[in-house]
Formats: C-alpha cells, structure tokens, sequence
C-alpha cells in the first residue's frame, strides 16, 4: 500500500467516524423532534410543510450552478478571487430564488381566491403561500454563507463541520419545540428551519477562516462557473424532478393528513438513506478522484472496499424496517399517526439501491456532467411515467409507493454496465445488499420477538 493510499484511507476513516457522529447525533434530534411534534401537531401541518419544502426544494435545484461541487473538484489550488466569485454566484442565486419562491406563493394565493384546490388538499391552507415566501427570504441568508465550508470538505477536514452541524441543529430543536407548544401551526417548523438557516450562515464565518468575502465576478473565474455549471445545473434540474416528483404528484391527488403521513414515512426511512448519501456527498468526489489515478484492478478493489460499508448498514437498515416499521411507529407516535408504518414499508426499498449509485460520484470525479445528466433523465422518466400511470390509469396508491422506492432501478443498472465496460464492477458483489438484507429481516424479527417477551 502506497503513502498515498495509508493517507487517503486514514481521511476516509477519520470522515467516516465524524460522519456517523453527525448522524448519530442527527437521528437522536430528529426522534426527539418527531417524539414531541407529532403530539403537538397534526398531520395535516406536516403536510402543508411537505408541499412548502418540496417547492423549496424544485427552486433550489433548479438554480444549482455546482459551487461546492467546483471548488471540491477545482483543479490546482483554488485562489481566493475564485471563493470570492462564487460567494457572489450564491448571492444572486439565492436572491433569484427568494423572488421564484414569492412569485410562486402568490399564483397559489390567487388560485386559493378561485377555489381551485379541494378544501383538505395541502394547497388549501392559508398559511403555505407566506410560509413558502418566508423560506424563500432565508435563501438569501444561506448564500452568504462562507465557501470556507467547502475548503474544509475538500480537504476533508470535517471536525468543525460536524460541530457546527450539531449545534445547529440543536438550538434549532428547541426553538421548534418552544414556538409549537405555542403556535400550534405550520409556523413552528417554517421558523425553526429558518433560524437553522440564519445560526449556519453567521457561524461558517465564524468556525471557518479564509479570505475576507467581498462581492467579485472575476471574469475567467465566472467563465469557469458557467461552463461547468451549466451541465450541473440540468442534472440538477433533472434530479428535482426526479426527487421532488412524489410530492408533487401526491401533493395534488391526496389529503393534507394522508400527504402528511407520507411526509413523515420518507422522514423516517430517511433516517437512513440520508446518511448514507450525505456521507457519498462529502466524501465521494475525493475518495473517486484519488481512486482515478490507481490502475483498474486498485481501482475496483478499493471501490468495494469504500462500498461495503454503504451496503452493510443499507440492507441491514432495510430490513430491519421492513419488520419493525409498524412498532416503531406505535412507539414514536400517537394514534393519529398509525397509517404511516405501511407507507414506510414499502419506501424503504430505496435504501437498498445507494450503493450501485455511488458509481455516480465516480463520474463526477471525472467532470462525467453528460452521462450524469442522462442518468438523471433516466430516473425521472422512470418515476413521473410510473407515478402518473399508478394515480390515473391503475388508481392505486399502493403501486405509487413502489414506484417511489424503486424508480432509481434504472439508473442504478446502468451506472453498474457502464462501470462493467470499464471493468470496475464484480457481478456477484452487486448482490451483496441483499444479503445484508436477508440478515436485517432476522434481526428485526429478533427484536420484535424480544419486545413482545418483555412487554
């Protein structure tokens, strides 16, 4: 093993840990949300607060340049006229977004005027359109946030990452636990994110040293943003469509309180997916950059390496959920809340396909933003032709669901034959997932019987 690789691996490891930190911590602040808020608030406040992030979410992608994404990936060192531009790129996109989101809350306030929507559908509520202009505003605040955020990634130093990520997220908690015990409504999820937004930005100059940011297009540099940002943001417009799609689809055709049960489904299988995708996104692009300059045989056995642990827990967790989905749901919430175990039983298939798309931060490694842009192309049709044939031709909620969790199936199949053309894939390794799986079945189904004993 080469000093190189000793040091690539001690990185891996060392964010790794400082990963599963954060999301450990993450997990503990999220079930103490959930444990608290959904007895404080009704699904169909979770629902109103579905249909404003998702939105949120479209207006955000769909103006994604890729800044971090060019400044872990820059080549050579990264000058400071280069942060400085692309602190200003997030400035004027967060302001495109703010006057995106308040135009988009005002059509819905026109069309609420005209009794377009269902009296229980989420866009009925009166207190979405200002929800959405609100978060709208903190996406002003969010692009002044210090691009030194991004110098630590790249250098994978995540210890004052983490950190400030826990500490956040707990002032956030409270704030949101304080503000719903009196409010009661939407207003206390859409004030907490913001004042998450606001503590994040103001402390990144706080944690982070660097240049002093001042506002500046540096001409080479802005050319250098554009032309790899272009290709960023169609992926990345393609993947909110195909991310968002479910909620915008469902948002349409269900209840406030059903869209809200379904919210917090994606919520709790989330719990874990999202870790194992936030730690692909913070690590990914480096581990494959440095995996780049092996030969083919270095680079597949790292490859598995780096995705075992990916798989493991993925299957694991999916099975595991696949039996405890309806107890953990009786534990964590009241009655009202009952209907979201089945919804989260078949969501949690998702979680099994992370570690064929992890093939994705290979390409991307390789500035790959065309290939990456067809695979997004390829999960959105997947999921909007599926969606919109579950709801209007088969009217089944049920096939919905598993075209949600499984609309990634395409894409995660051709990221593994294109990865066999370049002899980086094992085929049996590919299976591997699923029997982590298989073990994750009787461990839930261990746990289950162990609870039942003891109660």
């Amino acid at each position: 093993m080469t000093v190189q690789d000793t040091g690539l691996r001690a990185k891996v490891l060392s964010s790794t840990k400082l990963t599963t930190l954060s999301y450990i911590s993450s997990i503990m602040t999220r079930l103490v949300s959930t444990v608290i808020l959904t007895r404080l608030l009704a699904p169909e406040i979770y629902g109103v607060f579905a249909v404003v992030m998702v939105y949120l979410y479209v207006l955000t992608m769909f103006s994604d340049l890729g800044v971090r994404s060019l400044i872990l990936t820059k080549e050579g060192e990264v000058e400071d006229d280069f942060l400085r531009t692309c602190w200003t790129v997030s400035i004027l996109r967060g302001i495109v977004i703010c006057l995106l989101s308040c135009g988009v809350g005002g059509a819905i306030a026109m069309m609420q005027g005209m009794e377009v929507f269902a009296p229980d559908s989420p866009y009925a509520a009166t207190a979405l359109p200002w929800a959405l202009a609100a978060l709208g505003v903190t996406m002003i605040v969010l692009g002044l946030q210090s691009p030194m955020l991004f110098m630590q990634e790249r250098n994978m130093a995540f210890g004052k990452v983490v950190g400030l990520n826990i500490v956040v997220d707990l002032i956030g908690l409270f704030v949101t636990i304080a503000l719903a015990f009196y409010l009661r409504s939407v207003w206390a999820l859409v004030i907490g994110n913001a004042t998450r937004t606001v503590l994040y930005s103001l402390a990144s100059f706080v944690f982070f040293k660097g240049p002093a940011m001042g506002l500046c297009l540096n001409r080479a540099h802005l050319s250098t943003v554009i032309d790899r940002g272009k290709w960023i943001i169609g992926h990345s417009a393609l993947t909110a469509i195909s991310q968002s799609g479910d909620r915008l689809i469902l948002g349409f055709v269900m209840s406030s309180s059903t869209f809200g049960f379904y919210f917090i489904a994606r919520q709790l299988v989330g719990i874990v997916e999202w870790f194992l995708i936030s730690l692909d996104q913070r690590i990914g692009l480096q581990v494959f950059t440095q995996l780049h300059k092996s030969d083919t045989a270095g680079f597949r056995r790292n490859y598995y390496k780096f995705r075992l642990f990916f798989d493991i827990i993925a299957g694991l967790a999916a099975g595991s959920l696949i039996v405890l989905s309806p107890l953990i749901v009786e534990i964590m919430f009241d009655d009202r809340y009952l209907e979201v175990a089945p919804i989260a039983q078949v969501l949690v298939w998702s979680v099994l396909l992370v570690g064929p798309l992890l093939l994705r931060s290979a390409f991307g490694a390789e500035r790959r933003f065309k290939e990456m842009t067809l695979l997004s192309v390829v999960s959105t049709a997947t999921l909007w032709i599926g969606l919109l044939s579950a709801i209007f031709v088969f009217d089944s909620v049920q096939i919905a669901l598993m075209v949600i969790a499984l609309h990634r199936l395409p894409e995660a199949m051709i990221c593994t034959l294109w990865g066999g053309d370049r002899d980086w894939v094992i085929v049996w390794r590919e299976f591997i997932g699923f029997v982590f799986c298989g073990f994750g079945v009787l461990l839930g189904l261990g746990l289950l019987a162990l609870w039942s004993a003891v109660t």
